[in-house]
């Protein structure tokens, strides 16, 4: 009778010291598995970011060179080249060529020709006469420098602006050209994945893809000095008349030092993010795709689920097994005494 008490109570003490060793077993197992799908997660929004990252650059670059080359067109450098005499007999090719270009592209909203002095000259809208000097498109194509806004607010949409220098005879700058293209180009190279950003080199929003889209907002407040260049050159358009913030300064910072490696941060919510960013190489402007704590730690979750069954399936086999075994020993103890 004392050996079936004795069997049975070394059979819970290897139980109970089983069981411990089990748990530090799936804890371990847990945190392996947690670690390497936290590993390729963000491995995951960077290789997520970097392609969309590339698909902006190239739409950017596509548009770039489209404006390069209707900048070099022989109608136009002459009317952006001449004097305000030959303007008037100059001025009729040139804006057919202006139309024409407009009405081959479902996306081009209008094609402007701005003089030496950024004064609109010639174009396909209303803008005729127009001051533009201090906008950066035009400010920098009278530099000789080609130019792709960021979004902005005009005419009643959402457009972006693409500009190029209109060189003379003399190979100086007589002019700019300036394209207006709707922004729903820019968009589509974002994609349609959700929890996506792009922000600008401000980090305010340019493209917004997540449960809450808020363009034209900073991802943390704008010193007075990018205030104070937003509004004195439109830079965000003329219909935008404040930019708002939200408080996610961590994020900003690690995008404005242009980090590759992903990051955790909280946002607003104090919800725990992941991120992975990259960098535009034609600009500063940083693609940031984002995912959410729970997302990211689903699979070391399923896992733990797995492994918690497993061992209470084990647990209860192991019960069963004891209990007939301590019924059999204790039933042989009883026949050995009869």
């Amino acid at each position: 009778m004392n050996r079936s008490r004795n069997a049975v109570g070394l059979f819970f003490a290897a139980l109970v010291i089983g069981s411990v060793a089990l748990n530090a077993l799936i804890f371990q197992l847990y945190a392996d598995h947690r670690t390497r799908a936290l590993a390729d997660a963000d491995r995951d929004l960077i290789a997520r970011a970097e392609f969309l990252a590339d698909s902006v650059g190239r739409t950017l670059n596509t548009r770039l060179l489209q404006t390069f080359t209707f900048a070099a067109l022989p109608s136009l450098r002459a009317f952006a080249a001449s004097d305000e005499t030959q303007r008037v007999t100059r001025g009729a090719v040139a804006r057919e060529e202006l139309r024409a270009l407009v009405a081959a592209d479902d996306t081009l909203r209008a094609a402007t020709i701005v003089d030496a002095f950024g004064i609109v000259a010639m174009t396909t809208d209303n803008s005729m006469l127009a001051d533009w000097s201090e906008r950066a498109f035009v400010r920098d194509a009278l530099r000789g420098h080609l130019h792709a806004s960021v979004l902005a607010r005009d005419f009643g949409e959402y457009v972006q602006y693409y500009s190029a220098p209109i060189l003379n005879n003399a190979g100086d700058v007589a002019g700019a050209l300036v394209i207006r293209v709707a922004a729903q180009e820019l968009w589509a190279a974002v994609g349609a994945d959700q929890n996506v950003l792009l922000v600008d080199e401000d980090g305010v929003r340019l493209a917004d893809r997540t449960s809450q889209p808020q363009l034209f907002v900073a991802l943390a407040p704008l010193s007075a000095e990018q205030m104070t260049r937003a509004f004195s050159q439109r830079r965000y358009g003329a219909e935008i008349t404040q930019i708002r913030a939200t408080n996610l300064g961590e994020l900003r910072d690690q995008i404005a030092r242009g980090s590759a490696k992903p990051i955790v941060f909280r946002d607003a919510d104090g919800k725990t993010k992941h991120a992975g960013i990259a960098r535009l190489r034609l600009n500063f402007w940083s693609v940031v795709v984002l995912a959410n704590e729970d997302e990211v730690s689903a699979p070391a979750r399923d896992t733990l689920r797995d492994l918690i069954l497993v061992a209470g399936l084990s647990l209860v086999i192991a019960l069963v097994l004891g209990f007939i075994a301590g019924k059999f020993n204790l039933r042989a103890g009883e026949e050995k005494r009869d």
